[in-house]
C-alpha cells in the first residue's frame, strides 16, 4: 500500500496512569505508537479507559456530552459515578458506591515524541468529599514521563494539594503547570502541549469519531470537517448595512408618519367644518329662543289687560245679583213668620222629640228581652237553686224589685265562680294525664322499634363524647351504656339487679385505653346539662382483681366485655342474695328477689321506679317495660275521657248569661219598657192635630216659601259662579305675571351669556327672511333637529379622529400627544416640520451611508467569500492528492466541492466572477436608487441579487426578539462561504473507463461495510487535516497528536475490510485505539500492534491484560479455549 510520508514526528500516547477511576483502583497501561486494540465482553470496562482519555484531551470534567456514548447515545453517566465507582441504585433511588470515604483520583497521559523520544505528561487530579459529593480538581502538565510514585503516596492517591506541592518541589517553573481552570488548561493543551490543535474542531471531531455511528449526512460531514469554517469578520459590514437600513427605515418611517398625519389632518378638517356648522346652528337656536321669549312676554301683557277688563264687568254683575238675593230673603222671612204664628211648628217640634224618646225606649226594652231569654237557660241546670229560678221568673215578668235583682246577680256570680274553679281543677288534672300519656306513648314507640328510651341528656352526652373522641383520636371510638352490655342469668333476680344498680346501669363505657381521654373531654362539657351523665373509669377498674363472694348478686349478671364484668364484680360482688329478713340480717349488704334491701343496718324497699319504669338491662326488661307501658296508656285513657267531658260541660255553662251590667241599668230598662205605652198615646194625638192644621193653611204657606227659596237659591248660585270667575281671572293674572317674570329672567340670562357674532347674525337674518312662518317654536324644533344631526355627524367624525390619533400614538409611542384634544395644532405643526426639515436630512444621511455600505460589502464580504471558496478548492485538491495515493483495491475516492446545487447556489457566480466590480462613486442620490449598488458592466446580472443579500442583513423595523435572532442566523449563514457550495464524495471505479459514483445519495443504499468506507475515508481525512499530516515534510511545524479512537468502528465489516481499514490508518501515520467486543477478536489480531483484554466479572473490579504482537498466538488459543 502506498502511504503518506511518515518521517515527520508526532506526540504518541505511550502510557496511561489511572488511580481510583471507576472500578480501577490503580493501573498503568503501556500503549503502542501504532495500532492498539481494546477487547472484552460488553460492560468489561473499555469505555471506562476511553472516557478517562477524553476528560484529559478535552480538559472537560462535565462529561455529559461524551461519557459512555460508545455504549449508548442516551447514557447519563456522571463524573461522580466514575470517581466513586457506582455499583447499584436502590429501590428508593439512592446510589451505592465502592468508595465511601474521602479520597483522590488521578488520570495521567504520558506523551512521547516519536523522533526525539522526549516525554511529557498531562493529567487531572480530583479530591472527592463523599458526604456531599463535592469535587475539587487540578489540571497539570510536566516534562518527563510518569512520576516514579505513579502519583501515589503510601496506600493512597495524592491529593490536589500534594500534587501541586510535589510538582513545585520537583520541577522548575518552565517544566510544569497546574491549575483548576479548564479553559486556561485547554488553551495551553491545544496551543502548546499538543502542537497547536484547533480548539473547536479537534474535540468535536474526536467525540464524533469514537462511536463512529456517523449519523450525519456525508455532505454535511465533508462540509463540517473537510472545509473548515473561516472566521470572516463582517462586523463592519453588518454595522454599515445596519446603519443604512436604519437610515432607509427612518426615511420610510418618516414618510409613513407624514401620511398618517395627513390622514389625521383630513379627518380634522371635516370635523372642524361640522363643528363650525354646529356653532352657527346653535347661534340660530339662541336667537330664536330670544325672539320666542320676547313674543311670549308681550302676549302675556295683552292677556293680563283682557282679564282685568273682564273682572270689572263681573264685579258689577255680582253686586246686582246680591241686591236681588236680599229682597228674596226678606220675602221668605215674612212667610215663615206667618207659618209660626199658626202653632204648626211647635207641634212639629214636639213630635220630633217624642219620636226620639220612643227610639231610645225601644232599644232599652229589646236589651231587657234578650237578657230575660238568656237567663231562662239557667232554669234548666241542676246547679240552679229554686230561689234563683223564682227571681228569673220575676225578671221576665218585669216585676222584680231592686233587692231581688241584686240577689239574682249574686247567685249567678257564685254559680259561675264554682263552675270556673271546678273547670280549672279538672283541666289541670287533664293536662297532667295527657302529658303522661304522650310521654308513655313516645317511650313505647322507641321500645317497639328496639331502642331503649334512655334519658335525652344521656344520649346527647354519648353523642358528644363520640364526636370529640373521633376528632382527638383520628378514628371512630364507640361510647356505650352499661345496661346494653349486661345480661341477667336468672329472671327471678332481674328486679333486684335493676333496683340495686339504679342509675349506675346508665354509666357511659369506653375501652380502657380511651378512658383517660374520655374523662378529660367530660370535664370540659356543660356541667348544668350533663351532670346526670357519668363515665366509668374502665382503665382503673381493670388494674385490680375484684373477688365475688359466693352467693353474691354479681353471679347473676353476665357482661359482654371483660372490663365491664370487672366493674360488676366490684359493685355487686359483696351484695348477697337473700330469701327473707332473717337472711338479710346475717349479712352487711343483702337483697331479696322482691327488692327488699338491707344496707348499713338499714332495711328499706328499693324504689320501684328503678326496676319498673327505668328497667334497661336485657331483652326481658325491654318486653316487660312494653307491657307495663301499654297497660299504663290504657289506664290513662280511661281517666282522660271523663275529665275531658267535664271540662267541655263547664265551658258551656260559663257561656250562659252572667248579668255583667250594674243593677241600676237593669232597673232603668224595666222602667223604660213600662213608659212606652204612654208615649205612643201622645204621639197619636200630635199626628191628628198636625193633619188638621195642614188641611186649613199650612200647605199654601209652605208652597209659597218653597217657591221664594228656589228663586233665592238660583241667585246665590249665580253669585257664586260670578265670584269664581272673578277669582279665576285673578289667578290667571297672577299666573301670567309669574310667567312674565320667569320669561324675563330667562331672557336676561340668555342675553347675558349671548355673544353677538356678525357673520352668524347676518346668516340668521337671511334665514328669517327665507322663512314663511314666524312660529318660533316650530322654527326652533326644526333647527334643534338640524343641530342634533350635525352633532351626531360631528361626534362620528370626532370618534374617527380619536381612533386615527390613537392608532398614530400607539404606533409612534415617542409622540406623547393628546388624542382627545379638539384642537389639531400639535399634529399640524409636526406634519409641517416633518415635511420640510427631517426628510431631506434623512435622505442625505442615507445617501452617505449607502456609499459606505457598498464599500464594506465589496471589501468585507464579496472578496472574502471568494477567497474562502478558492481556499476550499485548494484544500479539496490537497486531500484528494493524499487519498489518491492510498490503496483501496480497485476503488479510489475523492472529495467533490462545487457550486451549491440548492437555492443558495444562485449567488455563487456573483462571487466568483472576476469581472465583477463596484463603483460607489456612481451611486445616485435618489432614495429609490440608493440600494441599486451597481452601475458597472454586470449590474444587470447581479444588482438585484446584491440588493437581495444586503436586504437579508437588515432586520425589520421594531423587530421582535425572535425576528432579531432570525436576522442574526441569516447573517451568520450568508457570511459563511460554505453556504454557496455543495459537498460530496465520489467513488472512482477503475476499469477501461473510470466510473465516478456520487456517494451522497448512494451511501444509504450500499451494504453495511460498503456504506462505512466513504465515511471512514472522510473521517480519517478530517483527522489528517486537523493533525496537519498533509503538510509537506519541507515545511517545519510542531509535532501534534495523531491519536484516533474508534469504538465498534468496523462492526459491520468482514475480516478483509477490517484489515484494509486498519492498513489505511497505519498508512496515514495515525496512532489508533480500536475497541471491539471479544467475539470479533480474530478480525483484528493479525492487523494490530498491541492488544488489551478487559474483564469485569463481578461488576466491581476491572482487570486489564496487555499482549504484545509476539504473544497473539497465545491470546488466540485462550480465546478459542474460552
Amino acid at each position: 500500500m502506498e502511504t503518506l510520508d511518515n518521517r515527520q514526528p508526532f506526540w504518541a500516547i505511550s502510557k496511561i496512569c489511572l488511580n481510583n477511576w471507576h472500578y480501577i483502583d490503580r493501573k498503568i497501561l503501556t500503549l503502542s505508537e501504532g495500532i492498539n486494540f481494546f477487547t472484552g465482553h460488553s460492560g468489561s470496562g473499555k469505555s471506562t479507559v476511553i472516557d478517562a482519555i477524553q476528560i484529559v484531551l478535552y480538559a472537560n470534567t462535565d462529561g455529559r456530552g461524551f461519557f459512555n456514548k460508545a455504549a449508548a447515545d442516551d447514557s447519563d453517566r456522571t463524573l461522580i459515578e466514575y470517581l466513586r465507582g457506582m455499583v447499584n441504585i436502590s429501590e428508593n433511588n439512592e446510589s451505592q458506591y465502592l468508595r465511601n470515604k474521602n479520597f483522590s483520583s488521578t488520570i495521567v497521559i504520558e506523551l512521547e515524541q516519536t523522533r526525539t523520544h522526549e516525554k511529557q505528561c498531562v493529567g487531572v487530579v480530583f479530591d472527592v468529599e463523599t458526604a456531599t459529593n463535592e469535587i475539587n480538581r487540578l489540571f497539570f502538565w510536566h516534562r518527563s514521563g510518569l512520576l516514579a510514585n505513579a502519583y501515589r503516596g503510601e496506600k493512597r492517591c495524592l491529593s490536589t494539594v500534594e500534587i501541586r506541592e510535589y510538582l513545585q518541589r520537583t520541577f522548575g517553573e518552565e517544566a510544569f503547570y497546574c491549575g483548576p481552570s479548564n479553559e486556561r488548561f485547554r488553551r495551553q493543551l491545544y496551543d502548546v502541549y499538543l502542537g497547536g490543535l484547533d480548539k473547536e474542531k479537534f474535540p468535536r471531531l474526536f467525540k464524533r469519531a469514537i462511536p463512529f455511528r456517523m449519523n450525519i449526512k456525508l455532505e454535511e460531514f465533508v462540509k463540517e470537517y473537510i472545509c473548515m469554517e473561516q472566521d470572516i469578520q463582517i462586523e463592519d459590514l453588518k454595522e454599515s448595512i445596519m446603519q443604512y437600513g436604519r437610515m432607509r427605515s427612518k426615511i420610510e418611517s418618516t414618510m409613513e408618519e407624514i401620511e398618517e398625519l395627513k390622514k389625521i389632518d383630513g379627518i380634522y378638517q371635516d370635523f372642524d367644518d361640522k363643528r363650525e356648522k354646529s356653532r352657527e346652528c346653535d347661534y340660530r337656536l339662541t336667537r330664536l329662543e330670544m325672539l320666542r321669549l320676547q313674543a311670549d312676554i308681550q302676549g302675556l301683557h295683552d292677556k293680563i289687560k283682557t282679564r282685568e277688563e273682564g273682572i270689572k264687568v263681573q264685579e258689577h254683575t255680582k253686586a246686582e245679583l246680591m241686591r236681588q238675593s236680599g229682597e228674596l230673603q226678606k220675602e221668605h222671612e215674612e212667610l215663615l213668620l206667618r207659618l209660626n204664628n199658626s202653632g204648626y211648628k211647635a207641634l212639629e217640634a214636639e213630635l220630633a222629640g217624642l219620636n226620639e224618646s220612643l227610639e231610645h225606649l225601644g232599644k232599652s226594652r229589646a236589651s231587657l228581652t234578650k237578657t230575660a231569654q238568656r237567663l231562662a237557660a239557667w232554669k234548666e241546670q241542676e246547679i240552679t237553686s229554686n230561689q234563683t229560678i223564682w227571681d228569673i221568673d220575676k225578671f221576665e215578668a218585669g216585676t222584680i224589685s231592686e233587692g231581688e235583682l241584686t240577689r239574682l246577680k249574686e247567685n249567678i256570680a257564685q254559680m259561675r265562680a264554682e263552675i270556673e274553679e271546678e273547670r280549672r281543677d279538672t283541666d289541670s288534672t287533664l293536662r297532667q294525664i295527657k302529658k303522661e300519656e304522650r310521654e308513655a306513648k313516645e317511650e313505647l314507640k322507641e321500645l317497639k322499634q328496639g331502642r331503649k328510651a334512655y334519658p335525652k341528656e344521656l344520649e346527647e352526652a354519648r353523642l358528644e363524647l363520640q364526636n370529640r373522641l373521633q376528632e382527638n383520636c383520628g378514628k371512630f371510638v364507640s361510647v356505650q351504656i352499661l345496661a346494653d352490655l349486661l345480661e341477667i342469668r336468672d329472671e327471678r333476680w332481674h328486679n333486684a339487679v335493676e333496683g340495686y344498680m339504679g342509675n349506675n346501669k346508665l354509666l357511659l363505657i369506653v375501652e380502657p385505653k380511651y378512658a383517660k381521654a374520655t374523662m378529660d373531654i367530660y370535664q370540659e362539657m356543660d356541667k348544668k346539662k350533663f351532670f346526670r351523665a357519668a363515665i366509668l373509669d374502665t382503665e382503673k377498674v381493670m388494674e385490680e382483681e375484684h373477688i365475688v363472694r359466693q352467693g353474691a348478686l354479681a353471679e347473676e349478671v353476665k357482661a359482654k366485655e371483660k372490663y365491664v364484668q370487672s366493674y360488676i364484680n366490684f359493685f355487686l360482688g359483696n351484695v348477697m342474695k337473700c330469701e327473707n329478713i332473717e337472711e338479710l340480717r346475717e349479712c352487711r349488704i343483702g337483697v331479696t328477689p322482691d327488692c327488699m334491701l338491707y344496707h348499713s343496718y338499714r332495711l328499706q324497699h328499693i324504689n320501684p321506679e328503678n326496676y319498673m319504669r327505668r328497667a334497661y338491662i336485657g331483652e326481658i326488661s325491654l318486653r316487660q317495660r312494653i307491657r307495663q307501658l301499654q297497660k299504663h296508656c290504657d289506664e290513662l285513657q280511661e281517666k282522660r275521657l271523663p275529665l275531658a267531658a267535664l271540662v267541655e260541660e263547664a265551658k258551656k255553662l260559663l257561656e250562659l248569661e252572667a248579668m255583667p251590667l250594674p243593677t241600676e241599668d237593669y232597673i232603668s230598662q224595666i222602667l223604660d219598657a213600662k213608659a212606652i205605652k204612654g208615649k205612643e198615646t201622645r204621639k197619636k194625638d200630635l199626628l191628628e192635630k198636625l193633619q188638621k192644621l195642614r188641611a186649613e193653611s199650612v200647605d199654601t204657606l209652605e208652597a209659597q216659601m218653597k217657591e221664594v227659596q228656589e228663586r233665592r237659591d238660583a241667585k246665590q248660585n249665580e253669585i257664586t259662579k260670578t265670584a269664581k270667575e272673578i277669582w279665576k281671572n285673578g289667578e290667571e293674572i297672577e299666573k301670567f305675571r309669574n310667567s312674565i317674570t320667569e320669561s324675563e329672567f330667562a331672557l336676561s340670562g340668555i342675553q347675558k351669556e349671548f355673544q353677538e357674532n356678525e357673520r352668524f347674525e347676518k346668516q340668521f337674518e337671511e334665514y328669517l327672511e327665507a322663512q314663511k312662518s314666524r312660529n318660533y317654536i316650530y322654527l326652533k324644533e326644526a333647527s334643534a333637529r338640524q343641530l342634533q344631526q350635525l352633532g351626531k355627524k360631528k361626534e362620528e367624525i370626532y370618534q374617527e379622529l380619536v381612533a386615527a390619533r390613537s392608532a398614530y400614538t400607539k404606533k409612534y409611542t415617542q409622540r406623547n400627544f393628546s388624542v382627545v384634544e379638539e384642537d389639531n395644532k400639535v399634529y399640524q405643526e409636526l406634519l409641517e416640520s416633518l415635511s420640510c426639515d427631517n426628510l431631506e436630512t434623512y435622505r442625505q444621511e442615507a445617501n452617505e451611508q449607502a456609499k459606505a455600505a457598498v464599500e464594506h460589502f465589496k471589501d468585507d464580504f464579496v472578496f472574502k467569500i471568494r477567497s474562502a471558496i478558492r481556499e476550499a478548492y485548494q484544500r479539496r485538491d490537497e486531500l484528494n492528492r493524499i487519498i489518491s495515493r492510498l490503496d483501496f483495491g480497485k476503488d479510489k475516492y475523492q472529495f467533490v466541492i462545487t457550486k451549491n446545487k440548492g437555492a443558495d447556489g444562485k449567488y455563487y457566480k456573483m462571487f466568483m466572477d472576476d469581472t465583477l466590480q463596484i463603483n460607489p462613486a456612481q451611486l445616485s442620490g435618489s432614495i429609490e436608487n440608493q440600494m441599486n449598488l451597481f452601475t458597472m458592466e454586470h449590474e444587470e446580472n447581479y444588482g438585484d441579487m446584491m440588493n437581495e443579500l444586503i436586504g437579508i442583513f437588515i432586520p425589520p423595523e421594531n423587530a421582535t426578539h425572535e425576528e432579531l435572532e432570525e436576522a442574526k442566523k441569516n447573517m451568520d449563514k450568508y457570511a459563511d462561504y460554505r453556504t454557496y457550495l455543495s459537498f460530496d464524495m465520489q467513488q472512482i471505479v477503475q476499469g477501461e473507463e473510470d466510473m465516478k459514483i456520487g456517494l451522497g445519495k448512494m451511501i444509504r443504499k450500499n451494504s453495511g461495510g460498503e456504506g462505512q468506507n466513504p465515511l471512514y475515508v472522510a473521517l480519517l481525512a478530517s483527522f489528517a487535516q486537523i493533525y496537519r499530516i498533509n503538510l509537506s515534510p519541507k515545511i517545519h511545524r510542531n509535532p501534534t497528536l495523531r491519536l484516533v479512537v474508534l469504538d465498534e468502528a468496523f462492526s459491520k465489516m468482514d475480516a478483509e475490510k477490517v484489515a484494509s481499514c486498519i492498513a489505511l490508518i497505519r498508512g496515514l501515520g495515525f496512532q489508533a485505539i480500536i475497541s471491539a467486543t471479544n467475539d470479533k477478536i480474530q478480525n483484528y489480531l493479525e492487523n494490530v500492534d498491541k492488544t488489551f483484554v478487559y474483564a469485569n466479572p463481578n461488576k466491581r473490579h476491572i482487570s486489564i491484560q496487555e499482549f504484545e504482537k509476539t504473544e497473539f498466538a497465545q491470546l488466540a488459543d485462550e480465546e478459542e479455549q474460552g
